[in-house]
């Protein structure tokens, strides 16, 4: 039993049920409007070990009572390709700061038991699983972002923080900016000498799941690696993550750009499913599943869920991938959006920003430092 300065007492709950977890996150976002059940699958995930990934990790779910009720949880990760301890999926009720400094003294314990210097709050697992506590934006979450209480910010306030942004914008847009790119004289500017221009984009072949995937791990790997907070991957690793997702994927929802027979390139999409799914409540993969088959064509917004080129390919890849996407999505969606991008990301943002977006959403991690 700990006791706050304040005098209030918090009971630890280490390694709770998964089940009690759960009951704890669903409570919390009943009937909120802005609450997506997809946020549940991910977070199952990781409390039950379904994947290699999650099973790599050393994951310490924990849940704060007071007063017999729970008031706060969070569940500590540490990838052990990363050099940080993670404070992740992070939920509280109003007015629990003393709960909230309990969690975090649990996370700074941790961190010095295992030598690592860093505690990242908001961050679930892994850049691929979602990272960021919402800040501002808070309209009905999209497929693949995160969401979360407006308060939960104030609870890290005396913390470092790194921001990141999500951005939206017309499709027309989109399609202008492929059409400028059509404009550029060719070769394209910026490739370097010896580096074939000649690219071509193919779909990715969702019968072959495992190979493709793993040519979009090892892409991701490369081309997305200096990231902030980005950890190598090891081989399986979007196989099983978009596993759940494959039924509702088509093969123009991943992109390869390739130069002969390499890949050097791609972009992953999707329609924005949370469009057609219930808001404020749970349900169950028959009932997305359902909704989708016979509503997805309701859905107008398209996310833009990653894009990565190879450094010697940027100019003329992107342009291709650029071409391919307005095909595609022309006439079909009205909107598209992002997921998060680091603040200090220019290329990523001025990329978004020349294809008409705006800052659409504000996410934050904060971070804190431990004495060893």
């Amino acid at each position: 039993m700990d006791r706050t300065d304040d005098g209030q007492e918090c009971q630890v709950i280490d390694d709770p049920s998964v089940r009690r977890y759960l009951d704890f996150f669903k409570r919390q976002y009943r009937g909120d409007p802005g609450y997506s059940c997809t946020a549940e699958f991910t977070l199952s995930s990781v409390l039950q070990g379904s994947t290699k990934f999650v099973r790599s990790c050393w994951v310490r779910p924990l849940l704060v009572e007071s007063n017999g009720q729970v008031v706060a949880q969070c569940i500590l990760i540490h990838d052990p390709a990363l050099d940080v301890l993670q404070l992740g999926f992070f939920e509280a009720l109003p007015d629990q700061q003393a709960a909230v400094t309990v969690l975090l003294d649990q996370a700074r314990q941790a961190a010095a038991t295992r030598n690592l210097k860093t505690v990242v709050i908001g961050m679930n697992g892994h850049l691929s699983m979602g990272v960021g506590i919402l800040v501002s934006g808070f309209t009905p979450i999209s497929f693949g972002s995160n969401w979360n209480k407006p308060y939960y910010a104030q609870y890290f306030k005396n913390l470092q923080s790194i921001r990141l942004g999500a951005f939206r914008g017309p499709i027309s847009e989109v399609l202008a900016e492929a059409g400028r790119r059509d404009a550029l004289p060719q070769p394209c500017p910026g490739v370097p000498t010896g580096v074939p221009t000649g690219v071509t984009v193919r779909c990715a072949d969702l019968k072959c799941w495992d190979q493709e995937m793993e040519t979009f791990r090892i892409l991701c790997d490369a081309t997305l690696g200096t990231t902030n907070l980005y950890a190598p991957t090891q081989p399986g690793h979007f196989a099983e993550l978009l596993g759940d997702l494959r039924p509702f994927l088509k093969p123009e929802n991943l992109l390869f750009v390739m130069a002969g027979q390499q890949a050097v390139g791609f972009w992953f999409w999707h329609p924005d499913y949370n469009q057609v799914l219930p808001f404020g409540r749970s349900a169950g993969v028959a009932e997305i599943a359902l909704r989708y088959f016979l509503r997805g064509s309701r859905i107008r917004t398209g996310i833009s869920n990653a894009i990565g080129v190879l450094p010697n390919y940027r100019g003329v890849a992107t342009t291709a991938l650029m071409r391919r996407m307005a095909q595609i999505v022309g006439g079909r969606f009205d909107s598209f959006e992002t997921t998060f991008i680091w603040g200090n990301n220019d290329a990523s943002n001025m990329f978004a920003k020349r294809s008409g977006a705006k800052p659409w959403r504000e996410y934050a991690v904060w971070i804190d430092e431990v004495p060893l």
